[in-house]
């Protein structure tokens, strides 16, 4: 794909943004696609890093205008197709501007085509203000005030997708100036009362998504003690890796983690699949490529990066719905 062609489409995904597929109901009785999509499978990609180079930076456009398109393509050539897609976070580049979003939203625009429900997290190179603009339908799912928090059921779990884009202090979340470019990510306090609360409430598995770790959302505590909650799915690290939430060594109950691939920037790059069983839940990895430098085109991948990508590729992390016995002691 070109940069003529990747740009192409952006007027007309804001022409017809009406049209992009949310689902109808988040809650645990909502309803499901059938039919050529599986319920039960979810696509996730995190990290995707576009720009528009003819707005901002003449430096070219970043990988990510090629590789993304390509793994949508992939995506859509499943069968059954994934019944969700979720994008945690980094749409752009730099800085979430709003001509970022906008060639976000062209390269995705297939997957909604396609009758695949999006959701998204907020990076820390985002922008609130800019992502409503691209994807206004989104206010109407909107679970905490002034943040991108939203929820996916599926039949056998729920998703929660939080939002750890940091603002700085005492600022107004709809300043575009206030927010990105910050790498830390936060947990704001409406956030964590209102987790705090649908954790208690829960009554299916859940899984808690955001695009950086707990440990910088400060929610490891809130993750590992609530019964409901069997895996933590982020992205920012652009590395394939899976590790564990613990509040303490003395402690048995943990939850797993797992951490994405890039849509194409740089680091790891892929997407994962994410399905659903009644006992369990499996991500699988796919990654297609290794790099670091975005140039990096008509030069032979070094030895080692290849091995990455054939370690990963297919790698499939099991999370059971089940917990240690509760020795927790905090």
């Amino acid at each position: 794909m070109t940069r003529r062609e990747f740009l192409t489409g952006c007027g007309a995904f804001v022409a017809g943004a009406g049209a992009l597929r949310l689902p109808a109901d988040e809650g645990a009785g909502a309803a499901v696609q059938t039919g050529g999509h599986d319920p039960n499978l979810t696509a996730f990609l995190a990290d995707i890093h576009l720009l528009d180079d003819s707005v901002r930076w003449k430096n070219g456009p970043t990988q990510s205008s090629v590789v993304l398109p390509r793994l949508v393509a992939e995506i859509l050539a499943m069968r059954p197709l994934p019944a969700n897609a979720i994008v945690l976070g980094d749409f752009s580049a730099s800085s979430g501007w709003e001509e970022d979003f906008r060639l976000a939203a062209a390269a995705l625009r297939p997957l909604a085509d396609a009758g695949i429900a999006l959701s998204f997290a907020m990076g820390n190179h985002d922008n609130r203000s800019a992502f409503l603009k691209t994807f206004p339908e989104y206010r109407g799912r909107l679970l905490v005030p002034g943040r991108i928090v939203s929820k996916v059921a599926t039949p056998n779990a729920d998703i929660i997708l939080l939002d750890t884009l940091k603002c700085r202090e005492g600022a107004d979340w709809r300043e575009p100036t206030n927010e990105g470019n910050f790498v830390q990510g936060e947990l704001d306090e409406a956030q964590r009362e209102w987790l705090r609360s649908e954790l208690a409430a829960a009554t299916r598995p859940t899984f808690v998504c955001a695009h950086h770790r707990a440990q910088e959302a400060g929610i490891v505590k809130e993750l590992v003690t609530a019964p409901c909650v069997f895996g933590y799915i982020f992205g920012h690290e652009h590395t394939v890796a899976e590790s564990f939430l613990h509040d303490g060594y003395a402690n048995s109950q943990t939850v797993q983690t797992a951490t994405l691939p890039s849509g194409g920037y740089w680091g790891d790059i892929g997407y994962a699949l994410f399905r659903t069983f009644p006992d369990r839940s499996e991500l699988t990895f796919r990654q297609t490529d290794f790099y670091f430098n975005r140039r990096w085109t008509d030069r032979p991948r070094p030895k080692h990066w290849l091995e990455r990508v054939k370690a990963h590729d297919g790698t499939t992390i099991t999370f059971w719905h089940e917990k240690p016995g509760n020795f927790y002691r905090g």
